[in-house]
């Protein structure tokens, strides 16, 4: 748990530093929602959710779930793992020319899904 908290501190500060607005979501406490992502982000007019994990973190169905909703209204559904904290530094910065990253992201996001539903 410590691994993940540090490693949120860490994408937190660089999106303060990047000049994003961030709300910290805390899901289930009274009068929350399970499986809403880590942090709510709004950076250069675009709604970004990010799902915070430590490297060996495993998402929840509910998790994915709500990460494909966010992309299916339009904004970005990141699940984000300490391995790619570089280039989704780069793909913040330059995200409607950098889509790759955030396509294979999807697509990682895609492979939990089956797993988790496997399980």
């Amino acid at each position: 748990m410590a691994a993940e908290k540090n490693f949120e501190n860490k994408v937190k500060q660089f999106l303060k530093d990047s000049g994003c607005w961030i709300l910290k979501y805390w899901g289930g406490a009274a009068y929350t929602k399970k499986g809403i992502p880590d942090l709510l982000v709004c950076s250069d007019g675009y709604f970004m959710g990010v799902e915070v994990k430590a490297p060996d973190g495993v998402p929840t169905l509910l998790q994915i779930y709500n990460l494909k909703r966010i992309r299916e209204s339009g904004g970005y559904g990141i699940l984000l793992y300490p391995k790619d904290f570089e280039q989704f530094k780069m793909f913040n910065a330059e995200k409607s020319k950098l889509n790759a990253w955030y396509l294979g992201n999807i697509e990682e996001q895609k492979h939990w899904e089956i797993k988790l539903k496997g399980e």
